[in-house]
């Protein structure tokens, strides 16, 4: 009976091992899933997303002349943080900023920099900080050109003769 006994305890033994070893290896498996899925959801909260918004058009008063202006602008920001935001409220939001801009600041050197950073402002202020960077693609203002016929009338009417009047080439001996 001593014999039947110590096989059955011998049996049991290897049973408990093998419990032990195959829920170990459940709980191996169990815990790097659930740090993979950490380590997605971590990575794609911190990935940086891009909205383009619709071209902005828009007339600038500056020392009593009417300036047309066409900005198109993308933002940056956490992904997920972009697409909650209602893109026609952010839209809106944008054109109106640009509507209250200094034309003469705008076409100044750091014009591309007074705009980034008065239109961020501005939707940090409606929209929090979901919104990280505004980058610009492209600015056009209108320029005005004279044209050949108003050129001709501002210019001087003086001859070659006249702007070298006094002037000569004398031989030194």
């Amino acid at each position: 009976m001593d014999k039947v006994d110590g096989q059955h305890n011998l049996k049991r033994g290897n049973e408990k091992k093998s419990s032990i070893i195959t829920i170990s290896i459940l709980i191996s498996i169990a815990l790097i899933a659930f740090i993979g899925i950490t380590y997605q959801v971590a990575l794609n909260n911190a990935k940086t997303g891009y909205v383009s918004l619709k071209p902005v058009d828009v007339t600038l008063s500056s020392e009593g002349k009417e300036h047309n202006l066409s900005v198109k602008i993308t933002l940056s920001g956490k992904s997920k943080n972009l697409n909650k935001l209602n893109m026609e409220s952010v839209q809106l939001a944008t054109k109106e900023t640009i509507k209250q801009l200094d034309y003469d600041t705008v076409i100044a050197e750091n014009g591309n920099e007074y705009i980034k950073n008065t239109v961020l402002t501005s939707l940090r202020q409606e929209f929090g900080e979901d919104i990280e960077q505004v980058n610009i693609e492209s600015i056009l203002t209108d320029v005005s050109v004279p044209s050949s016929e108003e050129e001709d009338k501002n210019e001087d009417i003086h001859s070659v003769e006249e702007y070298l009047k006094g002037f000569s080439w004398s031989k030194k001996n």
